[in-house]
């Protein structure tokens, strides 16, 4: 088994405990309610479709210090980085973490209850943040109801279909 497949079967598996514990955090006082890994699942997608995009080139992840993108690719002409944002159906409000500038690239991942991607939009450029600036508060737009999201963000056709077969082609 390939190493994106039990990667991807570790996703499934965390969608089932993640709405058991969705339930338990809805019903008691005890535990706070939270989205910890949605994140790390949709820059685990991403990295499988810039890695098919450019399938000769290396590809990695920015550190936890890194603010202005999340991975980056070598090309011959120099590199380029990608912001990933992502956002679960458990969000009701789809509230996007803040953006920063310093990418090429902004994906919008839109997961569904059980992580899998419906949503997948490109922001090409960074236009949309000054540097030195943060966009804060924005709104993920809802797969199949374009008069949803943040009216700041250039939401593109969503691409799911190519991510989707970057994910499955792994």
């Amino acid at each position: 088994m390939s190493e994106a497949k039990e990667i991807q079967l570790a996703i499934a598996a965390y969608a089932e405990a993640y709405a058991r514990l969705q339930e338990l955090q809805e019903k008691s006082k005890l535990i706070p309610k939270g989205d910890q890994k949605t994140g790390c699942i949709g820059e685990f997608y991403a990295y499988l479709y810039i890695r098919a995009r450019f399938p000769q080139r290396e590809v990695f992840y920015g550190g936890h210090n890194e603010k202005g993108w999340d991975i980056k690719v070598r090309l011959a002409d120099g590199s380029k980085r990608f912001q990933v944002k992502t956002v679960s159906a458990y969000a009701d409000a789809r509230r996007i973490s803040p953006i920063h500038p310093g990418w090429n690239e902004l994906f919008l991942i839109y997961l569904d209850k059980d992580f899998k991607p419906i949503g997948f939009w490109i922001v090409a450029g960074n236009s949309i943040v000054a540097e030195g600036n943060v966009l804060k508060s924005c709104v993920c737009r809802k797969p199949g109801n374009p008069s949803t999201g943040s009216g700041i963000i250039p939401f593109s056709e969503n691409r799911v279909a190519q991510l989707i077969e970057a994910v499955d082609g792994s």
